[in-house]
């Protein structure tokens, strides 16, 4: 089952999780949360806000030393005075932690919404339930692929937007298998391509993921013809 509750863009995952973090030791004894996963979830909380703020500070940053370095290098009318920016300050680094902290939080959830005593109002204030507008939105969304040869590999070319990645599935002439996920565009197709003086028609399709399970429509099928 798709989870429609989960806040795709990183900036409201970490408020999501903040908010969740913030709340959850109230429904401790309730749920029988031990004192060592109310502290681990707090945690993933402070690590996620602080690794979000401080990308945006770097980002921010990196923006201002690209304006400079263009202006160093081929100045700018009624520009006369070019100072190079200060690094960002970033805040004191929290506690780390182990990578998986959307997992770890999806986890948890899963197992709160199956206590009997879980109820919508208790998952309302935690963040953990959905509108039905958002999950609409969730629904219908379907990827876009074009897939093109570069470096002698086939390429598609898809955009993320706010979703995880995609599971890509391809057919080599016998129908259509699991291919990979992907989760960084574009992704590139590593299969051996036909013998030497042989060519055939592969397809793709993908659909997306919030985290490893997949929401919205199978994206319309391409095809590329390839050659040894």
């Amino acid at each position: 089952m798709p989870i429609t509750y989960l806040e795709l863009t990183d900036e409201k995952f970490a408020i999501q999780l903040s908010n969740f973090g913030s709340k959850i030791g109230t429904y401790a004894t309730l749920f029988a949360l031990t004192p060592a996963e109310i502290t681990s979830i707090q945690a993933d909380a402070a690590q996620f806000a602080w690794t979000v703020m401080s990308f945006k500070k770097i980002e921010s940053n990196k923006q201002n030393w690209t304006k400079y370095k263009k202006i160093l290098r081929k100045g700018e009318a009624n520009v006369t005075v070019n100072v190079a920016p200060s690094a960002p300050a970033l805040d004191a680094v929290p506690a780390a932690v182990a990578p998986g902290v959307s997992f770890r939080f999806t986890t948890i959830v899963k197992r709160i919404k199956a206590h009997p005593c879980y109820a919508t109002a208790i998952g309302q204030n935690l963040g953990i339930e959905k509108t039905a507008t958002a999950k609409g939105n969730t629904d219908d969304a379907q990827p876009k692929l074009k897939a093109i040869m570069r470096g002698g590999k086939v390429n598609l070319v898809w955009k993320k937007g706010n979703f995880t990645g995609i599971l890509i599935e391809k057919d080599s002439g016998a129908g259509f298998v699991a291919l990979d996920k992907d989760f960084s565009p574009d992704f590139i197709d590593n299969s051996p391509m036909p013998a030497a003086g042989e060519s055939a028609v592969w397809k793709y399709r993908a659909i997306y993921l919030v985290g490893d399970d997949k929401v919205g429509l199978i994206s319309d099928i391409v095809s590329i013809t390839v050659a040894g």
